[in-house]
């Protein structure tokens, strides 16, 4: 096939990508701090302590447990509601603990001096669709990692693109020849066909997928690979997705904040005990003899009898823990990736996560008492129980506070100022792997996902059937 368009030259990626350094917070970060590099532990556990003493004593002073107790006794339905608010509300506490303490058990696995390492040989898979703007700066990201040239193969996968996708692929290919495979199809067939079809033509034994909006960091790859060398019952690991296009505006800035505590916080914690529960699309390595085990099913999975065309790396985790295997997190694997810039684009994003969250959910509980695996069953459980009782308490409390607001303002702006100390508090995580106080940006964050998003879970939760992308 022709192309006519050559007038497109390196220019380009000079306005539409930022050349950052992917190893390292970048240094003109607003506020960033070099002097916690050392001792971010300690003060991270003092910056803690500190707060939740915080807490406390505004509890105290603003009353309010009492206000609670009279706001909540001044009515049959408000009295009714105190129990499972206040079950609710201890579950979360003891869950925010029980994770802190694993948290701060986690530490990426490396390879340590003079350890000799049979690297294997790994297909990085990528499929794309109208992403013209950084496909070829993400196809140049793969081959200048620091893994074995000679054991990587990378396929890209045009999925229908109406852009110039499918030539920057191929001129690309190019570059690097044989060691890049492209596949082409006409029409838009969807993201998991794009996997699969990659994944049968693939030859390595480690398969990684990358989103071709990303960039990865250059030891990457490497980082991945690590535990699925160290131990066979690893099934998957996921990389830390960070925000491209984080200084582009205010959101930006606020969920590159809740990109960070989602990895480095939630996903790290996850690793401990080996049940990550999604592992990511944007970069995540999978064993392929362990893929060729469900492949097909997963392929074809419906639920509620509608074929499910999102969601496909959650899946995938599903399929290797109900396989038995554990679900690791390297936070030293690195990967940069756009994020929306609109609000309107956010939700949509958030809509269709949820939606293969609640169907992943429920296909966990079904076999997550079972003896799917020999160690480590439990704390799956309490986490899953945890993460699981959020959403209603969530949407419960933020119904009463509103409620509050028309019969005691009083009592609901002195909740807002206790909203500010528990949200300051839950962005200190941040703290610990990016050493700037652009954590603050969690603050205004917290309070759009409270009183913004409550309505994505229960919305998402009656249009499960509906399986349109919404972000494309």
């Amino acid at each position: 096939m022709g192309f006519i368009i050559d007038f497109v030259t390196n220019e380009m990626w000079e306005k539409t990508f930022d050349d950052i350094d992917l190893e390292t917070q970048p240094k003109d970060s607003l506020f960033y701090i070099p002097s916690f590099k050392e001792s971010i532990d300690p003060i991270l556990i003092f910056f803690i302590i500190l707060t939740s003493v915080l807490i406390v004593v505004v509890t105290v002073k603003l009353r309010i447990f009492q206000l609670w107790i009279e706001f909540l006794g001044s009515n049959l339905f408000l009295r009714i509601s105190t129990y499972p608010l206040v079950i609710a509300a201890i579950i979360i506490v003891t869950g925010i603990a029980f994770r802190t303490i694993l948290w701060f058990r986690y530490k990426p696995q490396t390879i340590e001096a003079g350890e000799e390492v049979e690297w294997p040989s790994v297909t990085v898979i990528m499929p794309a669709l109208n992403e013209e703007e950084l496909i070829e700066k993400s196809i140049d990201s793969i081959f200048t990692t620091k893994y074995p040239q000679d054991k990587l193969e990378v396929i890209c996968i045009n999925d229908g693109s109406t852009d110039l996708t499918l030539y920057y692929m191929m001129r690309a290919k190019q570059r690097y020849g044989d060691r890049l495979k492209v596949i082409n199809f006409e029409n838009n067939l969807g993201k998991r066909k794009a996997l699969y079809v990659a994944l049968k033509k693939s030859r390595g034994e480690i398969i990684v997928t990358v989103d071709t909006d990303s960039k990865i960091g250059r030891t990457a790859i490497r980082n991945l690979v690590i535990p699925l060398i160290k131990d066979e019952r690893t099934g998957a690991v996921a990389g830390r997705v960070a925000v491209l296009n984080e200084k582009e505006n205010f959101l930006t800035r606020m969920l590159s904040i809740r990109y960070s505590i989602s990895f480095n916080f939630g996903r790290a914690y996850q690793s401990v005990y080996g049940a990550v529960f999604c592992c990511p699309g944007a970069l995540t390595a999978y064993r392929k003899t362990i893929l060729k085990k469900f492949i097909h099913s997963w392929i074809n999975q419906k639920f509620l009898k509608t074929p499910c065309t999102y969601g496909e790396d959650r899946a995938l985790t599903t399929q290797i823990l109900k396989a038995g295997y554990l679900t690791r997190f390297q936070s030293n694997a690195l990967v940069y990736t756009k994020v929306p810039t609109k609000f309107h684009q956010m939700s949509m994003m958030y809509l269709r996560w949820t939606r293969s969250y609640i169907r992943e959910s429920i296909l966990f509980s079904k076999f997550m008492f079972s003896k799917y695996r020999t160690k480590k069953r439990i704390l799956p459980i309490f986490d899953f129980i945890f993460l699981n009782i959020l959403h209603p308490f969530h949407i419960f409390s933020i119904g009463i506070l509103i409620y509050s607001f028309s019969v005691n303002p009083i009592f609901f702006l002195r909740h807002m100022a206790f909203l500010v100390i528990i949200s300051f508090l839950l962005s200190l995580y941040y703290l610990r792997t990016n050493r700037s106080l652009a954590f603050l940006y969690g603050i205004p964050y917290a309070f759009i996902t409270a009183f913004c998003l409550w309505w994505i879970v229960p919305y998402a939760a009656f249009t499960m059937k509906n399986q349109s992308w919404l972000t494309r």
